[in-house]
């Protein structure tokens, strides 16, 4: 465990998902995201990095939120 969480990542997560009417918000955690995992140069632990992300949710998360944009 990492600080209370299960799997890392877990609590940025939680907190991703539970501010989705705070745009600024949103757009911060996912500069944040890429940052991570495009920082590293090792690629395989960038993949690992970006599995990480998917197991959490982000996938499934960002397709639902952009069916919900008004444009």
């Amino acid at each position: 465990q990492v600080c209370g969480e299960k799997q890392r990542f877990e609590k940025l997560m939680e907190h991703f998902r539970n501010e989705d009417n705070n745009i600024d918000f949103m757009v911060a955690c996912m500069q944040f995201i890429n940052i991570v995992v495009h920082s590293v140069e090792d690629m395989n632990f960038r993949v690992h990095l970006q599995y990480e992300f998917t197991k959490l949710g982000l996938d499934e998360y960002l397709d639902v939120s952009v069916e919900l944009l008004p444009f």
